[in-house]
């Protein structure tokens, strides 16, 4: 899954919007982003009926005018009347969004249970995400941890991570957790090589393998917190009939740490020598 696209191509970021604190930090790390790769913002507000409409608009006007002079270029404000688990996914894909960034409220209560919202509308969707929480951009994105297991799914995020890194000049930590089985370890290492081999002209990386006797998630999460990590890299997918319940992707998207993560659903790519391209490269 090679990602290339002109240098000047305009880069398409959506970030959804419901007036939160959560969601300004999105808004706040899509501007950072873009300091890094130009392009455009969409703020994508909700709402229940056509009677919301005009108010959420005079409220999406009023924010954009409220903004540093320097960040309202390129900045349009968009009122739709649906659903988020369904909208903001049509939305992206009519207009052709590159990358979404959505602020998650994390997954509380019966939510623990049924899936943050975060992950319906990541299953639902064909675009990448960068998830984010409460915490807002406090430096450039100068590390990406990236986790490998047995599935080749995990794989898929490889080459986006890659191009994200290259544009931020930034390295990836690729982590996997120890294998005792032989052939599992071999299988493993094999993952391992084709990650090395897609990242390794393209920017620093290094690999390390977790020994602790901690899940994956609370692993990764540590190492990300030793080193200084700026962001999480995931392929989201599941074998479960309800994707929501993949307990991975939901602690990685509301890491104690509250660092961005990238998220690609597998659903998006049948295989990892796909053609699908994004993010200005």
């Amino acid at each position: 899954m090679y990602i290339h696209m002109p240098h000047n191509a305009i880069m398409k970021y959506l970030v959804p919007y419901d007036f939160t604190p959560i969601t300004r930090s999105a808004l706040e790390h899509a501007l950072s982003i873009r300091n890094d790769i130009p392009g455009e913002i969409e703020l994508l507000h909700i709402v229940d009926g056509e009677n919301d409409r005009e108010q959420a608009e005079f409220t999406l006007t009023g924010l954009i005018s409220s903004l540093p002079e320097d960040q309202q270029d390129e900045i349009f404000g968009k009122v739709r009347v649906g659903s988020i688990y369904k909208d903001i996914a049509q939305e992206a894909d009519e207009g052709d969004a590159d990358l979404l960034v959505m602020g998650t409220h994390g997954a509380k209560g019966l939510q623990k249970i049924f899936g943050s919202r975060a992950i319906k509308v990541i299953t639902s969707s064909n675009t990448p995400f960068i998830v984010t929480q409460a915490k807002g951009p406090e430096k450039e994105i100068e590390l990406i941890v990236l986790p490998v297991d047995l599935s080749k799914e995990s794989l898929q995020v490889v080459s986006v991570a890659t191009n994200l890194a290259k544009r931020f000049n930034a390295a990836i930590h690729v982590v996997c957790k120890a294998e005792s089985d032989e052939y599992l370890s071999h299988r493993l290492r094999n993952n391992i090589n084709w990650a090395k081999m897609k990242i390794s002209d393209e920017v620093d990386y290094a690999v390390v393998e977790l020994k602790g006797d901690e899940s994956l998630a609370d692993e990764v999460i540590d190492y990300a917190e030793k080193h200084g990590a700026d962001m999480f890299a995931i392929t989201h997918f599941t074998d479960s009939i309800l994707p929501q319940f993949d307990s991975f992707t939901q602690e990685m998207i509301t890491n104690r740490l509250e660092l961005p993560t990238l998220v690609l659903s597998a659903k998006q790519v049948s295989d990892i020598n796909s053609n699908y391209t994004f993010i200005g490269m």
